[in-house]
């Protein structure tokens, strides 16, 4: 590959230049996810983008979802060679203002009918957790670096000409760079709980007899402190029907010192879900881009979206020891998937 004005800058990790990465696998990926939630659950907003250098793409994705049960999504994406920096494609782009506190997310006109600018702040110390290795059937399944990290959400989104004011908003973000075969990854559950002075930040990865590969976490606070990592999370988790969001669960998680948190999960809203995988065929595509709008009260769209998922992000409200919050309970299943969970 190429010399490139990326390598003017005195950043090299490896003795080659800056768009080669340490290993050839085509998941290699370097990436970034935000979420935001209005008070009273009613509207979720997730967005996200990733480098794949491997495979010379980049791609990104911005998603609305409503109580009332309406839903747009769009995808976007471009070549990307030596231009990793640009993180932007179509009518998306995610801009860093200050690094570890602030980012900017604008979203342009586009078929979708949605459209934001929206400025996170950043409220506790990001949660880097301990490097996501893990193995199956010896072969690598990940190998990458994630952070954490919650804060507030100000500025606006357009949804079908409407604008809505964005104030306060709570959610959070993260950053990935690695490996990540997720085709074979068989069952996850990665989740934010965002309470008023700070927030839990957590991630179990198992295979599909029930084997945690990986597990960590713990909380950060808005005053600079952190916990003691998790060593330890089980679930129980109670589906809407034979529907893949769940509508409750019961969280257990066990720190390095032994203390141990027992967590509630409830579902306000259904409909307040980001779905990830095929989407429809019912797609509206343009130069670099590609958007579906459905209703999960049409029961035709629901079961599609249903059946072509492989990984949902739930909005949910959360309960421990007392506290009260909300944020992303997410699930995902692939692989040998994950039969302790039939709807999945």
């Amino acid at each position: 590959m190429p010399y490139s004005a990326q390598d003017e800058q005195f950043t090299h990790q490896l003795p080659r230049p800056l768009d080669e990465v340490d290993d050839s696998h085509p998941s290699w990926s370097d990436r970034c996810y935000f979420n935001l939630h209005s008070p009273d659950d009613e509207m979720l907003i997730v967005s996200g983008w990733g480098n794949n250098p491997n495979k010379q793409l980049a791609l990104g994705y911005a998603k609305v979802a409503l109580a009332d049960g309406r839903h747009w999504d769009l995808d976007v994406f471009r070549p990307c060679t030596d231009d990793r920096n640009d993180i932007s494609a179509g009518p998306a782009r995610w801009t860093c203002i200050e690094p570890l506190e602030r980012w900017l997310l604008e979203l342009g006109p586009n078929e979708s009918g949605i459209e934001w600018e929206l400025h996170y702040q950043s409220v506790a110390p990001l949660w880097e957790l301990l490097p996501v290795t893990t193995r199956k059937n010896g072969a690598v399944l990940t190998d990458f670096t994630h952070i954490k990290q919650p804060a507030t959400y100000t500025g606006w989104v357009k949804i079908e000409g409407e604008t809505i004011s964005v104030d306060g908003f709570s959610g959070g973000r993260d950053r990935t760079f690695g490996v990540r075969d997720a085709h074979n990854i068989d069952f996850w559950i990665w989740f934010e709980a965002v309470f008023e002075d700070r927030a839990i930040e957590a991630w179990v990865i198992e295979s599909a007899d029930g084997t945690v590969l990986y597990v960590d976490g713990g909380f950060t606070f808005h005053d600079g402190r952190q916990s003691k990592r998790f060593i330890k999370f089980e679930h129980d988790i109670v589906f809407d029907g034979d529907k893949k969001r769940p509508t409750h669960a019961d969280l257990t998680f066990v720190d390095e010192d032994g203390e141990t948190f027992h967590l509630t999960a409830d579902s306000r809203h259904l409909a307040t879900t980001a779905y990830y995988g095929a989407g429809m065929k019912r797609r509206k595509s343009g130069e670099g881009h590609s958007a579906f709008v459905w209703n999960e009260n049409d029961a035709a769209d629901l079961a599609e979206v249903e059946a072509n998922a492989v990984s949902l992000d739930q909005l949910m409200a959360f309960e421990v020891n007392g506290m009260k919050g909300h944020g992303i309970f997410e699930l995902f299943a692939w692989g040998d998937h994950y039969p302790r969970y039939p709807n999945w």
